[in-house]
């Protein structure tokens, strides 16, 4: 184990599901204060199945003074940011969690950055950011979204880098963009190495892992599971018709551990998903294998009712990542979930959260 960890956001989906695919390959160390816990419980929900977290520190990422004096006592290799808020529906409910969102996000995130320039420069940062920073709008059917963080424009006969355009679609996809833009600059003034890795929405269970199936942190594959088994129709947003790009949470795990041993020099973003589906194919999916009703409603969110996503891939398929299926995943995790099913809390289950 030539290389020290650090997660910042231990407990949450993610970040304890890495920890276990990371202890006995690297030095694992972490810090959070348990906020996803907190927001879920805030708006009536909680986990579906027990967790099973191990040692960490208590610490907010928005708190500098214990943020920077934690790094500098641990001195890691590696530090994987995964410590914000993580929903599009939160961020949208109301003036109080938008402005958390953001708070929370940015701040954090800057904190991060200046702690890395201060106290360690050669530490490699991975920000987990979103494939939601990139508009359906801005780029149609006939053009791959690229995984250049950085385009080259001509302009009076120079070259001018410039980040690749990107407009997010909620207040979370808009932190996440000030979070981009400024680890670009962190590299582009500091010279810190920075992987951005712009993530899909995740689906899948690891056994002590929580997982959510509420409006607001259930990702579409996990709340659909859920909502079958207990009867309930699928609650399609829209006609359904709507492209998203989509990664098994196993193969996210797998994605960063690659990244930390591709460690790139610079600032470099990675678009961290294996598929793309529309709401209907999923729903379709998870009918095959549990013979459910679905049902459209209407969509709650601002967006394109039909689109098209095509997102280029390159690095992760270069360094060897094996794709999870979902049709071939969705009987597993129905497997894992139904022995907890007893322990839904059905009124979290239906949208309340209108974007508009």
């Amino acid at each position: 184990m030539d290389k020290k960890i650090m997660i910042l956001g231990i407990n949450g989906y993610i970040g304890n599901a890495l920890r276990k695919h990371m202890e006995g390959k690297f030095e694992v160390v972490g810090c959070d204060n348990n906020t996803r816990s907190l927001l879920v419980g805030l708006i009536g929900g909680k986990s579906l199945t027990p967790m099973d977290l191990g040692d960490y520190t208590v610490l907010d990422v928005t708190d500098y003074l214990s943020l920077s004096n934690y790094i500098e006592q641990e001195n890691p290799d590696v530090i994987i940011h995964l410590a914000e808020q993580p929903s599009a529906p939160y961020s949208m409910k109301g003036p109080e969690e938008s402005s958390f969102t953001q708070h929370n996000n940015i701040i954090g995130s800057l904190n991060v950055l200046w702690a890395i320039k201060e106290i360690n420069p050669k530490i490699h940062l991975i920000k987990i950011g979103t494939a939601g920073e990139y508009p359906d709008w801005l780029y149609p059917p006939y053009i791959k979204i690229p995984e250049e963080s950085r385009t080259v424009v001509q302009k009076d006969g120079k070259d001018w880098v410039i980040p690749t355009p990107r407009y997010g679609g909620s207040f979370y996809h808009m932190s996440k963009l000030h979070d981009s833009f400024n680890c670009d600059y962190a590299n582009r003034i500091w010279g810190l190495d920075i992987t951005d890795l712009n993530q899909a929405p995740l689906y899948g269970h690891v056994e002590g892992n929580r997982f959510d199936y509420d409006e607001h942190f259930g990702t579409v594959v996990n709340r659909f599971v859920v909502q079958a088994l207990i009867g309930h129709p699928l609650t399609v947003y829209g006609e359904g018709n709507q492209t998203r790009g989509y990664i098994h949470l196993k193969n996210a795990m797998e994605a960063i551990e690659l990244v930390i041993k591709n460690r790139p020099k610079g600032y470099q973003t990675i678009h961290q998903l294996t598929e793309t589906k529309t709401v209907n194919e999923i729903a379709e999916l998870v009918k095959k294998h549990t013979g459910c009703k679905i049902k459209k409603i209407e969509n709650p969110r601002a967006e394109n009712g039909r689109n098209e996503f095509d997102f280029e891939m390159k690095k992760l398929k270069e360094w060897g990542l094996e794709t999870i299926k979902m049709e071939d995943s969705i009987e597993e995790l129905i497997k894992q979930i139904k022995p907890h099913i007893g322990n839904v809390i059905k009124e979290v289950i239906n949208p309340k959260t209108k974007w508009k």
